[in-house]
């Protein structure tokens, strides 16, 4: 069935939405909860205590979208917009800034209609929202535990969720779970500064390295790039429509990324995963792509320049928390356009064509729906005009009927 192979909760609703065929025939998501436990271990880690431990924390999934004008709009010169889209632990969902994962959120209340919208999902991941201690609350100390980083979980069609995820401290684990079975740790595959993400629906990590490895349904381990030969010093995963990317940064040694009279310090290598030789092959461009680099709790994903109606591809956005030597006390997240072709860097602050894609969401976005009475307390949602049901988006964890 063509809906089993729709990974994606946006892809099923505009799939259901084609004719009532469709509609009755698909099938409906099977994980409604997009909320999940995830151990919340003591230091220092041991993977003895890891199914022992009666502490959790709690994650949900965030989504990223490209939202574009109506076709018959475009012509309005109305730009695009990229959004996050979090809920919290009390069921709220909000927007939020797409590349910083403290950054700001949007705090008025409106309508997104998918239906009537040309929606693109770029990415996906699980962040932490909320704590569970079978413990006095007052022994609770915050310093003694390690967080998860970054996680994915594999959520479809009524298979057992396979969560996969890794934390902040060292030496930074791969920990995989499948359904009811036990938390394991990978062996020999540190993340730190390494990375995971979802590419066609299956997990994958990388590590500092580059030997990079697949995580089946089964949670069994599957090793599908060997290590590079010297490389950078951060690894970034990146689903680019059909192909997974590597991109690999160097660390800038706390250069000034402002200063106008060094040379441009900034290096980010790109890789394309060839899994038939089980290596990363270097790339010369991106072609019509640019690239959106995530630190942490915020994945990466790419999109096509022209979808995103900029002039040119083969560019690289990111904020300067990627560079792990470059965090003085106190200094600000400042981010940055790298164009390859030229081989510089820019303040995205300065590139207005970029800048206006992230926040805050388009103005075009909004007008259309203030119109609209919702009741007195506008809540952000999604209509679906064909099974004429309004999805509040409290319940909006991207699932849908």
């Amino acid at each position: 069935m063509i809906s089993q192979r729709i990974y994606e909760e946006v892809d099923l609703i505009h799939f259901r939405s084609v004719c009532s065929t469709w509609r009755s025939s698909s099938v409906p998501k099977h994980h409604r909860n997009f909320r999940f436990q995830f151990p919340l271990l003591k230091f220092p880690f041991n993977p003895d205590f890891i199914n022992r431990n009666k502490s959790f924390c709690y994650i949900t999934k965030q989504n990223i979208f490209l939202i574009k004008p109506p076709q018959q709009e475009q012509t309005l010169n109305l730009r695009p917009s990229l959004i996050r889209i979090c809920q919290n632990a009390r069921g709220k969902s909000k927007l939020y800034h797409p590349l910083l994962q403290n950054g700001d959120k949007f705090l008025y209340n409106f309508v997104l209609d998918f239906n009537k919208l040309s929606i693109l999902h770029l990415g996906s991941n699980f962040f932490m929202i909320d704590f569970d201690f079978t413990f006095n609350d007052k022994l609770y100390n915050p310093d003694y535990y390690m967080y998860p980083k970054k996680v994915v979980v594999v959520t479809c069609h009524g298979k057992k969720p396979l969560i996969v995820g890794t934390l902040t401290s060292p030496p930074q684990p791969l920990l995989v779970k499948c359904g009811d079975e036990k938390w394991k740790v990978i062996p020999d595959m540190s993340t730190k500064f390494g990375d995971i993400c979802l590419f066609k629906g299956q997990p994958y990590a990388v590590d500092k390295i580059g030997k990079t490895v697949v995580v089946g349904p089964d949670s069994s381990v599957q090793l599908v790039a060997e290590p590079l030969v010297g490389g950078g010093d951060m690894k970034f995963l990146v689903e680019s429509e059909e192909d997974l990317l590597l991109a690999d940064v160097y660390d800038c040694l706390c250069t000034d990324l402002l200063d106008p009279d060094l040379k441009d310090p900034v290096r980010i290598d790109l890789f394309k995963l060839n899994e038939k030789e089980k290596k990363w092959v270097k790339l010369t461009s991106l072609g019509d792509r640019i690239l959106f680099l995530g630190l942490g709790l915020v994945c990466s994903f790419s999109a096509c320049a022209s979808d995103l109606c900029v002039a040119k591809g083969n560019s690289v956005i990111f904020n300067n928390y990627i560079f792990e030597s470059y965090r003085p006390f106190g200094f600000q997240c400042k981010q940055y356009v790298l164009d390859l072709d030229q081989g510089r860097h820019s303040l995205l602050s300065d590139c207005p064509e970029y800048s206006n894609l992230l926040w805050p969401p388009a103005e075009w976005i909004r007008p259309r729906y203030q119109g609209l009475d919702w009741g007195r307390n506008k809540k952000l949602g999604i209509y679906s005009m064909d099974d004429n049901i309004f999805f509040p988006i409290e319940r909006f964890s991207l699932s849908f009927n």
